[in-house]
């Protein structure tokens, strides 16, 4: 699979739910996922992080986890990939915990899921993936990511096992792997492999919710506290974006005149990496050819190809002129500005437009939500030539506050839970009776919501904009006390 189209897969979702292909008349969406949580009152315990959920150096090794994840694969290449394996695999996802077949499952995935353990204990991650970043561009393949995904769902399964007999340190060893394993998918040189990484946060997070439920779990409020905020980091990530498009600039970003032929050939080029970026955006694209000229049709709207927008525009000796002045205003020599062809000039004047047009977009993926949220909601909309090209780091970012938003939720419950061990099983009437520190909603920057109705404790955080109707920005959790 591409990356683009891989991409753009993991955003949709991540960020909400896929719609059927053919969905039934009249039915809507839900715009609100409730998860009901019935807890078990208890303290923390002593030491109070005698459970992490990330490993601690302590148990750490020397070496390339990333290496030790693909040998997982080769230790149980039937385990993954058999067809039988695969729909039990399936099944025991989303099987209720006491249906679970647990004899079956008391020692799944061995050995393949312990060198998963293994891998998840190694300190230094590297993707070997640079030197094909740089050479392959926006052609990347990554089928090491896509493998992954495979990995983390039958760690889930195991868990979801541990929880089931009440192995507590199991699990918690098992999220610890998951989690590890997300991290690590953190540190790969694309956007691509950042969600993917929140994507496997995600399948940790489920079977750990499923262990909160169950009497006896230990109380994890420190553990969640003790979690890097954020969880992923996309500097690594967004630099990788910043090289994926230096391999196709270099056919026509320099000092020296092209000739015709190369300049038809970087044409080519990008008229190709527009096309592919459509097809695969999960935008309604389909090449048109209209009176000898190559044309897209993009969301209804006909969008004309670079060589041929730039055939146009390359008449145009005023615009000619203009674009001549803002790049050397971005730095190149006049004299050599001068030599350079009025197509490659246009070609470098649009490649420094996207290059300021991404920065602004990347510069807030970092500064917190609520204002990156205006500052990027005031963004124009990308133009023409490369900046379609844009990486659609905002997407990520959202989804990355939506990973730690749910950590935050968790750690609330934790909360109550904790508050309720001190006061005789009862809900805490507000969170600001609880006594230790609560996160804010990373969406808001303000407190989470809260109330109590009856025996029931409602907690939520507030969606991004855009976000409203869409369930998987809109979770509830309904506490009550075992």
């Amino acid at each position: 699979m591409s990356r683009m189209l891989l991409l753009c897969v993991l955003i949709l979702t991540l960020g909400a739910a896929l719609p059927a292909d053919n969905p039934p008349a009249k039915v809507e969406a839900p715009t609100k996922s409730i998860i009901a949580l019935n807890v078990s009152a208890m303290a923390e315990p002593r030491p109070a992080l005698r459970y992490t959920l990330l490993p601690e150096l302590k148990d750490m090794q020397p070496g390339n986890p990333i290496q030790g994840y693909l040998k997982s694969f080769m230790e149980q290449n039937h385990f993954f990939y058999n067809k039988t394996a695969d729909e039990n695999r399936e099944k025991w996802l989303v099987m209720p915990l006491k249906d679970l077949p647990l004899k079956e499952l008391r020692d799944y995935g061995r050995p393949g899921l312990r060198q998963a353990d293994y891998a998840a204990r190694l300190d230094t991650a590297d993707w070997q993936t640079l030197l094909k970043l740089k050479s392959d561009g926006i052609d990347l393949l990554l089928p090491e990511i896509q493998q992954m995904r495979r990995l983390a769902a039958a760690l889930k399964v195991r868990c979801r096992a541990e929880v089931a007999e009440k192995r507590f340190d199991a699990a918690i060893k098992t999220t610890q792997t998951l989690f590890a394993l997300s991290r690590h998918l953190g540190e790969h040189p694309t956007l691509i492999g950042d969600l993917v990484g929140i994507a496997v946060a995600f399948v940790g997070i489920g079977p750990l919710e499923e262990m909160l439920q169950q009497p006896g779990c230990p109380n994890l409020y420190w553990a969640l506290t003790d979690l890097p905020r954020p969880f992923i980091d996309l500097r690594k990530g967004m630099q990788g974006e910043r090289t994926l498009l230096e391999k196709e600039f270099a056919l026509f970003d320099r000092n020296t005149p092209l000739s015709a032929g190369e300049l038809q050939r970087a044409l080519q080029r990008l008229d190709y990496l527009l096309r592919v970026t459509q097809l695969e955006s999960g935008l309604s694209a389909d090449a048109a050819k209209t009176e000898g000229k190559y044309e897209f049709v993009v969301e209804r709207e006909v969008v004309k190809t670079p060589s041929v927008l730039l055939a146009e525009r390359v008449k145009d000796a005023a615009l000619v002129a203009t674009a001549r002045k803002r790049v050397i205003a971005a730095g190149m020599a006049e004299e050599k500005v001068k030599a350079l062809p009025a197509m490659q000039i246009l070609l470098i004047d649009a490649k420094n437009a996207y290059d300021v047009r991404r920065d602004d977009e990347m510069k807030w993926a970092n500064v917190p939500w609520p204002k990156a949220e205006i500052a990027l909601a005031k963004l124009p909309k990308p133009g023409e030539l490369y900046e379609q090209l844009v990486p659609t780091t905002r997407k990520v970012a959202r989804t990355r506050v939506r990973l730690d938003q749910r950590f935050a939720l968790l750690r609330h419950v934790e909360a109550i839970r904790l508050y309720a061990a001190a006061n005789g099983g009862k809900l805490p009437a507000s969170l600001a009776d609880i006594d230790v520190p609560l996160p804010n909603d990373p969406f808001t920057g303000k407190a989470f919501h809260y109330a109590v109705e009856g025996k029931k404790a409602i907690l939520h955080g507030t969606a991004p904009r855009g976000m409203e109707k869409v369930a998987g920005f809109n979770l509830e959790y309904h506490i009550t006390i075992r």
